[in-house]
Protein backbone atom coordinates (compact mmCIF):
# COMPACT_ATOMS: atom_id res chain seq x y z
CA UNK A 1 0.00 0.00 0.00
CA UNK A 2 2.93 2.57 0.65
CA UNK A 3 3.92 1.80 -2.59
CA UNK A 4 0.79 2.50 -4.31
CA UNK A 5 0.59 5.54 -1.77
CA UNK A 6 4.29 6.66 -2.87
CA UNK A 7 3.20 6.51 -6.87
CA UNK A 8 0.57 8.21 -6.34
CA UNK A 9 2.31 11.17 -4.43
CA UNK A 10 5.05 11.31 -7.63
CA UNK A 11 1.93 11.43 -10.35
CA UNK A 12 0.32 13.61 -7.91
CA UNK A 13 2.96 15.80 -7.98
CA UNK A 14 4.24 15.93 -11.84
CA UNK A 15 0.70 16.97 -12.74
CA UNK A 16 0.86 20.10 -10.36
CA UNK A 17 4.53 20.81 -11.69
CA UNK A 18 3.32 20.67 -15.35
CA UNK A 19 0.10 22.54 -14.69
CA UNK A 20 2.38 25.18 -12.57
CA UNK A 21 5.18 25.21 -15.82
CA UNK A 22 1.71 25.72 -18.14
CA UNK A 23 0.58 28.41 -15.89
CA UNK A 24 3.58 30.20 -16.41
CA UNK A 25 4.76 29.63 -19.99
CA UNK A 26 0.72 31.27 -20.47
CA UNK A 27 1.59 34.25 -18.37
CA UNK A 28 4.86 35.12 -20.12
CA UNK A 29 2.98 34.37 -23.25
CA UNK A 30 0.51 36.95 -22.38
CA UNK A 31 2.95 39.75 -20.51
CA UNK A 32 4.88 39.42 -24.19
CA UNK A 33 1.46 40.16 -26.54
CA UNK A 34 0.63 42.82 -23.88
CA UNK A 35 4.05 44.41 -23.77
CA UNK A 36 5.53 44.23 -27.30
CA UNK A 37 3.39 47.00 -28.95
CA UNK A 38 4.86 48.85 -25.85
CA UNK A 39 8.25 48.34 -25.93
CA UNK A 40 8.05 48.55 -30.02
CA UNK A 41 6.91 51.78 -29.68
CA UNK A 42 9.57 52.78 -27.28
CA UNK A 43 12.25 51.39 -29.49
CA UNK A 44 11.19 53.74 -32.12
CA UNK A 45 10.60 57.01 -29.91
CA UNK A 46 14.06 55.91 -28.74
CA UNK A 47 15.55 56.08 -32.64
CA UNK A 48 14.27 59.07 -33.44
CA UNK A 49 15.40 60.91 -30.26
CA UNK A 50 18.87 59.74 -31.64
CA UNK A 51 17.84 61.14 -35.13
CA UNK A 52 16.87 64.70 -33.79
CA UNK A 53 20.01 65.18 -31.67
CA UNK A 54 21.80 64.89 -35.02
CA UNK A 55 19.34 66.52 -37.55
CA UNK A 56 17.67 70.48 -37.01
CA UNK A 57 14.37 69.88 -36.35
CA UNK A 58 13.13 72.62 -38.48
CA UNK A 59 14.33 71.07 -41.42
CA UNK A 60 12.58 68.04 -41.93
CA UNK A 61 8.81 67.42 -41.77
CA UNK A 62 8.85 63.55 -42.54
CA UNK A 63 9.70 60.47 -40.59
CA UNK A 64 13.20 58.97 -41.31
CA UNK A 65 12.17 55.49 -40.38
CA UNK A 66 10.03 55.38 -43.40
CA UNK A 67 12.58 56.89 -45.66
CA UNK A 68 15.75 54.83 -45.31
CA UNK A 69 17.19 51.65 -47.15
CA UNK A 70 19.94 48.88 -46.26
CA UNK A 71 22.94 48.70 -48.09
CA UNK A 72 26.67 46.88 -47.24
CA UNK A 73 29.45 49.20 -47.53
CA UNK A 74 32.98 49.66 -45.53
CA UNK A 75 33.33 53.12 -47.11
CA UNK A 76 30.63 54.66 -44.91
CA UNK A 77 30.19 52.32 -41.63
CA UNK A 78 32.99 51.37 -41.27
CA UNK A 79 32.34 47.37 -41.31
CA UNK A 80 31.13 44.44 -43.76
CA UNK A 81 27.86 44.39 -41.96
CA UNK A 82 24.18 45.90 -43.93
CA UNK A 83 23.35 48.83 -41.74
CA UNK A 84 20.53 51.76 -42.48
CA UNK A 85 20.45 55.15 -43.97
CA UNK A 86 17.88 57.19 -42.78
CA UNK A 87 16.78 60.08 -45.57
CA UNK A 88 15.27 63.16 -43.97
CA UNK A 89 12.93 65.34 -46.36
CA UNK A 90 11.32 68.92 -46.39
CA UNK A 91 8.12 68.91 -48.67
CA UNK A 92 9.74 65.97 -50.17
CA UNK A 93 12.44 68.05 -51.23
CA UNK A 94 16.15 66.33 -50.04
CA UNK A 95 17.32 67.58 -46.70
CA UNK A 96 19.51 65.45 -44.82
CA UNK A 97 20.97 61.98 -44.88
CA UNK A 98 21.55 60.45 -41.49
CA UNK A 99 24.08 57.07 -41.21
CA UNK A 100 26.31 55.13 -38.57
CA UNK A 101 29.85 54.31 -38.55
CA UNK A 102 32.36 53.15 -36.36
CA UNK A 103 35.67 52.37 -35.87
CA UNK A 104 38.05 50.07 -34.28
CA UNK A 105 40.87 52.20 -33.46
CA UNK A 106 39.84 53.65 -30.40
CA UNK A 107 41.77 53.24 -27.52
CA UNK A 108 39.74 50.74 -25.85
CA UNK A 109 38.73 49.39 -29.62
CA UNK A 110 35.28 49.81 -31.07
CA UNK A 111 33.65 53.47 -31.47
CA UNK A 112 30.39 53.60 -32.97
CA UNK A 113 29.06 57.09 -34.43
CA UNK A 114 25.88 58.74 -35.54
CA UNK A 115 26.26 61.06 -38.56
CA UNK A 116 23.60 63.42 -40.46
CA UNK A 117 24.46 65.39 -43.65
CA UNK A 118 22.92 68.07 -45.47
CA UNK A 119 22.53 67.91 -49.10
CA UNK A 120 25.28 70.70 -49.20
CA UNK A 121 27.46 68.16 -47.83
CA UNK A 122 27.44 70.18 -44.33
CA UNK A 123 27.90 68.13 -40.51
CA UNK A 124 24.21 68.91 -38.99
CA UNK A 125 25.85 66.68 -35.98
CA UNK A 126 27.86 64.08 -34.73
CA UNK A 127 26.75 61.49 -31.60
CA UNK A 128 29.02 59.09 -29.98
CA UNK A 129 26.50 56.13 -29.99
CA UNK A 130 29.18 53.54 -28.03
CA UNK A 131 32.64 53.47 -26.54
CA UNK A 132 34.48 52.16 -23.84
CA UNK A 133 37.31 54.77 -23.93
CA UNK A 134 38.96 55.48 -20.67
CA UNK A 135 37.03 57.77 -18.50
CA UNK A 136 38.41 61.30 -17.95
CA UNK A 137 40.48 60.97 -21.05
CA UNK A 138 39.24 59.78 -24.26
CA UNK A 139 35.12 59.63 -22.89
CA UNK A 140 35.15 63.61 -24.02
CA UNK A 141 34.16 62.25 -27.13
CA UNK A 142 30.62 61.61 -25.46
CA UNK A 143 28.70 64.57 -25.23
CA UNK A 144 27.75 63.78 -21.98
CA UNK A 145 31.59 64.86 -20.98
CA UNK A 146 32.26 67.78 -23.74
CA UNK A 147 30.85 69.46 -26.28
CA UNK A 148 33.95 68.34 -28.53
CA UNK A 149 31.60 66.19 -30.83
CA UNK A 150 29.79 69.84 -31.85
CA UNK A 151 32.73 70.84 -33.37
CA UNK A 152 32.21 69.18 -36.03
CA UNK A 153 28.62 70.86 -36.74
CA UNK A 154 28.64 72.39 -40.29
CA UNK A 155 32.28 71.26 -41.42
CA UNK A 156 32.53 70.19 -44.72
CA UNK A 157 34.85 67.03 -45.88
CA UNK A 158 36.05 68.77 -49.16
CA UNK A 159 38.68 65.88 -49.99
CA UNK A 160 40.10 62.43 -49.01
CA UNK A 161 42.67 64.34 -47.88
CA UNK A 162 41.26 67.39 -45.99
CA UNK A 163 43.70 69.09 -44.30
CA UNK A 164 41.52 70.26 -41.94
CA UNK A 165 39.94 66.74 -40.63
CA UNK A 166 42.56 65.75 -38.33
CA UNK A 167 43.60 66.42 -35.12
CA UNK A 168 45.92 69.18 -34.16
CA UNK A 169 48.72 67.33 -33.38
CA UNK A 170 48.89 65.96 -36.71
CA UNK A 171 48.04 69.63 -38.10
CA UNK A 172 44.26 69.75 -38.32
CA UNK A 173 41.29 71.60 -36.75
CA UNK A 174 40.33 69.34 -34.32
CA UNK A 175 41.29 69.47 -31.17
CA UNK A 176 43.04 66.03 -29.13
CA UNK A 177 42.16 65.50 -25.82
CA UNK A 178 45.18 65.93 -22.79
CA UNK A 179 46.55 62.63 -22.35
CA UNK A 180 44.60 61.01 -25.29
CA UNK A 181 45.21 61.60 -28.74
CA UNK A 182 44.02 58.09 -29.56
CA UNK A 183 40.59 58.47 -29.56
CA UNK A 184 40.24 61.61 -30.88
CA UNK A 185 42.48 61.00 -33.72
CA UNK A 186 40.28 57.46 -34.38
CA UNK A 187 37.08 59.11 -34.50
CA UNK A 188 38.12 62.19 -36.82
CA UNK A 189 39.82 59.79 -39.17
CA UNK A 190 36.82 57.70 -39.50
CA UNK A 191 34.40 60.66 -40.12
CA UNK A 192 36.55 61.92 -42.45
CA UNK A 193 36.57 59.05 -45.07
CA UNK A 194 32.57 58.46 -44.68
CA UNK A 195 31.57 61.73 -44.72
CA UNK A 196 33.26 62.16 -47.39
CA UNK A 197 32.11 59.50 -49.60
CA UNK A 198 28.24 59.89 -48.61
CA UNK A 199 28.54 63.75 -49.18
CA UNK A 200 30.12 62.77 -52.75
CA UNK A 201 27.24 60.14 -53.18
CA UNK A 202 24.12 62.27 -51.23
CA UNK A 203 22.17 62.78 -54.66
CA UNK A 204 22.04 58.79 -56.02
CA UNK A 205 21.29 57.49 -52.55
CA UNK A 206 18.93 59.49 -52.24
CA UNK A 207 17.17 58.63 -55.20
CA UNK A 208 17.53 55.05 -54.26
CA UNK A 209 13.90 53.36 -53.57
CA UNK A 210 13.08 53.22 -50.51
CA UNK A 211 14.39 49.77 -48.94
CA UNK A 212 12.62 50.20 -45.06
CA UNK A 213 8.87 50.35 -43.73
CA UNK A 214 8.17 50.62 -39.79
CA UNK A 215 6.22 47.52 -38.73
CA UNK A 216 4.41 47.92 -35.53
CA UNK A 217 4.68 44.42 -35.25
CA UNK A 218 7.90 43.75 -35.43
CA UNK A 219 10.24 43.23 -32.08
CA UNK A 220 12.85 46.12 -31.68
CA UNK A 221 15.66 44.61 -32.89
CA UNK A 222 13.89 44.62 -36.55
CA UNK A 223 12.40 48.06 -36.39
CA UNK A 224 12.80 48.93 -39.58
CA UNK A 225 12.82 45.79 -42.75
CA UNK A 226 14.19 45.95 -46.33
CA UNK A 227 11.30 45.68 -48.78
CA UNK A 228 11.67 42.41 -50.77
CA UNK A 229 14.34 44.41 -53.56
CA UNK A 230 17.88 44.12 -53.66
CA UNK A 231 19.30 47.10 -52.42
CA UNK A 232 22.79 46.33 -52.70
CA UNK A 233 22.57 45.36 -56.33
CA UNK A 234 20.93 48.34 -57.17
CA UNK A 235 23.83 50.11 -55.19
CA UNK A 236 26.54 48.39 -57.50
CA UNK A 237 24.29 49.22 -60.90
CA UNK A 238 24.64 52.71 -59.46
CA UNK A 239 28.36 52.72 -58.46
CA UNK A 240 29.71 51.97 -62.01
CA UNK A 241 28.62 55.18 -63.13
CA UNK A 242 30.69 57.46 -60.33
CA UNK A 243 34.68 58.59 -60.91
CA UNK A 244 36.67 56.14 -59.38
CA UNK A 245 37.67 57.58 -56.14
CA UNK A 246 41.10 56.48 -54.50
CA UNK A 247 40.74 54.49 -50.87
CA UNK A 248 40.98 56.26 -47.95
CA UNK A 249 42.81 54.94 -44.34
CA UNK A 250 42.77 55.77 -41.55
CA UNK A 251 46.28 57.16 -40.34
Amino acid sequence: MNKNLLIFTSKKNALLLSAFAAVCTLLVSLTYVYTAPLIEQQAQQDLLNKLNQVLVPERFDNNPLENCLHITDKSIFGDDESHVIYRATQQEQPYALVFQTQTLKGYNGLIKLMVAIDKTGKVQGVRTLQHKETPGLGDKIDLEKSNWVLSFNDMKVNSDTDKRWFVKKDGGYFDQFTGATITPRAVVNQLRQSIRYVSSNFDRLFVMENQCVVDELLPPDSLVQPITTDPQSQLEEQKATLTTKDEVSND
